[in-house]
Formats: structure tokens, C-alpha cells, sequence
């Protein structure tokens, strides 16, 4: 298949178009299209040319599988395809299974497997993010719906920014796009994880507002809601003057999972037997929890050094070694350290 796409405006294909054509296709291949559509509209904010990239195929043969209606002679090469890159993408991003991103993931399977409302939180750097985007990935886009709030968002912003990660428009009204959101996208099939939920306050951390539309999505549709918070921005709430509020409406989540401030060791060695496939030293391991605990550390930092340092001894062809850790480290600290850990 040629890729020659460059018309990059928008799709106009109707939500409901795209709802009415999963009815054409098996399970099995609306999984693929869910997902499909959900990974356009969300990561790839709709980026037509990107998509026709990925998949190695023109946008006039891709737009007909939206809607139901995927040209017969070439319905199987287009799914293997869909398959392909979801492997291809599974592959670019690995997840290490320490036991802090269990306990994430059982979070999340709890919500996702009850319907339910839960929350995680804790520290920076230690892998909320990172494990919330690898499930969302996981559990199809077209059914999970990562969302990192932005800073100060209104309810208006965030019901406006939920409908475009489903593909549905965003004029109109806040309650018509609540209303479409609950009426057309919503129920209990589908998961959102609400990243740096702390941002669905306002500056006065009042309650209500954008915080309460999840709440009320859940309570409607039935819809699985994830929340993630940092560890200051919940000890703040607790102690505000709205606390009262707060542990009301936390004492209503399911599932709490609260991240301990540093890495445990048995943590670390989790990390490094990922990369140390012949076997970890615990003088390695007492050399890693060090750099993951450091006053410029965070585990996310000794992830960064490990792929770092492993990518240099792929290209010398070899192994990483402890050696080119703590060769790679010492240089860093040399530079400075990683800019979003300052």
C-alpha cells in the first residue's frame, strides 16, 4: 500500500457514523477499530498524515474502515495492519513490573473490572504516569481514555477535552457536550484516568467545578474514572479549608493506592534484574537505590541512566554492565541533572 496523504483537514466523519459502523464488523474487528479510532483521536490528535504513515496506507482506503464500510479486497491486509501497530507500539513502550506498577495496575484493572472510581497517589518520578499511559495502551484506546489535566481547567475545558479524545465535537454548550459524553461515548465499558487530577481545582481549591463532572460521569454512566494525584497535592487538600469536603468525596473512591515517598530496595533490584539479565549484585543494588534516592534522584531517573546506558553498550555490541551505569551516572552528574528532575 503507498502512503499519499498529505490533506491533513479534518476527517468529517460523525461520532455516530462511527458508532453505527462497528455493527459491520465482527468483535473481533470492532476491537481493532475502537481502538484504532480512539488511538487517532487521542495521541495522534487526529493527524491524519501520521496515522496513514504508521499504517503504510491512504487515507481514502482508511476513512471507509471508520465507518463500517472497508473495501472487501483489502479488509484483512487493513486489519493485520491495525494489529501491527498496536504490536509495534506495545514493544516501544516497555513496562517494567516492579511492585509499585503492580499495585497501579491492579488499581486500574479494579476500576476498569468494577466499574469503579479509584485513586493513586504519590511523589514524582515514581512511574504514576508512565504505568496509567502503558495500561491505557493496554485496555484500547477506543475504550480507556488517558487524560492529563491541564493547570487551572475548568469544567467547560475538561468536558470540551474529553469529547475530543472520543471524537465527538466540542461546540455547543458545556451541557450539550456533558450530555453527548454521557448519551453517546460513556458507559460502563470505558475507563478514563484522569492524570494530575489536582489541576481540577481552582486556584482557591473551592469544591464542585471540574473535579465534580467525573464524579458525575461516573454516577451517570457508570463509567470507570481513575484519579491521579501528587503526594503534596493531597496532603494539601487535607489540610485546607475544604478538607472536610475532600475527605468526603475521597472517602467515595475505591481502591486507594498511596506510593511510598522513596524506592525500596527489593523495588530497584525489580528494575535492574530488567536490564541485568545474568544477574543483579546487591552492590549493584545498593549503587542504584542510591542513585533513586539521591536529593536530585527519583526512580524515574535511574530508568533514564539504565536506557541511556544500555543503549551505548548496544552500540558498542554487547551487554550493559554495572560498569556503564556508573560510568553513564558520572557523566550525568557531570552535565547536570535530567531538565524535568531539577
Amino acid at each position: 500500500m503507498s502512503i499519499n496523504s498529505t490533506d491533513n483537514r479534518p476527517h468529517n466523519l460523525s461520532f455516530d457514523a462511527y458508532k453505527a459502523g462497528l455493527e459491520n464488523y465482527s468483535k473481533a474487528e470492532a476491537e481493532q477499530v475502537e481502538w484504532l479510532w480512539g488511538y487517532y483521536n487521542g495521541p495522534l490528535n487526529k493527524d491524519k498524515a501520521a496515522l496513514c504513515k504508521e499504517l503504510g496506507m491512504e487515507w481514502e482506503q482508511l476513512r471507509p474502515l471508520f465507518s463500517g464500510r472497508v473495501a472487501a479486497s483489502i479488509r484483512a491486509e487493513t486489519f493485520e495492519a491495525v494489529a501491527a501497530l498496536r504490536r509495534r507500539l506495545a514493544k516501544s513502550k516497555p513496562l517494567v513490573r516492579t511492585i509499585v506498577a503492580e499495585r497501579i495496575i491492579q488499581a486500574l484493572d479494579y476500576c476498569r473490572d468494577y466499574s469503579a472510581m479509584v485513586y493513586v497517589t504519590g511523589p514524582t518520578g515514581r512511574g504514576k504516569t508512565y504505568t496509567a499511559e502503558w495500561w491505557a495502551g493496554e485496555n484500547n484506546h477506543g475504550r480507556t481514555k488517558y487524560y492529563r489535566v491541564p493547570s487551572d481547567c475548568s469544567r467547560r475545558t475538561a468536558a470540551k477535552d474529553l469529547c475530543r479524545l472520543f471524537g465527538i465535537p466540542t461546540t455547543g454548550s458545556t451541557p450539550d457536550m456533558e450530555e453527548a459524553l454521557r448519551e453517546k461515548a460513556l458507559g460502563p465499558r470505558n475507563v478514563i484516568i484522569v492524570d494530575e487530577a489536582g489541576n481540577l481545582l481552582s486556584k482557591s481549591g473551592k469544591p464542585g467545578g471540574a473535579i465534580e463532572l467525573f464524579r458525575d460521569l461516573h454516577d451517570m454512566t457508570g463509567c470507570g474514572v481513575a484519579l491521579i494525584f501528587t503526594d503534596v497535592y493531597l496532603a494539601e487538600i487535607k489540610r485546607g479549608r475544604n478538607a472536610d469536603y475532600f475527605e468526603q468525596f475521597l472517602g467515595r473512591l475505591e481502591f486507594p493506592v498511596e506510593i511510598p515517598q522513596k524506592p525500596r530496595r527489593d523495588e530497584v533490584r525489580q528494575v535492574l534484574a530488567a536490564f541485568f539479565t545474568d544477574g543483579v549484585s546487591e552492590e549493584l543494588v545498593s549503587y542504584a537505590l542510591g542513585v533513586a534516592t539521591a536529593r536530585d534522584g527519583k526512580l524515574r531517573t535511574l530508568f533514564k541512566d539504565l536506557f541511556r546506558a544500555e543503549e551505548l553498550a548496544k552500540n558498542a555490541g554487547r551487554k550493559i554492565t554495572p560498569d556503564d551505569l556508573k560510568l553513564f551516572v558520572k557523566w550525568r552528574k557531570s552535565a547536570g541533572a535530567w531538565p524535568e528532575d531539577r
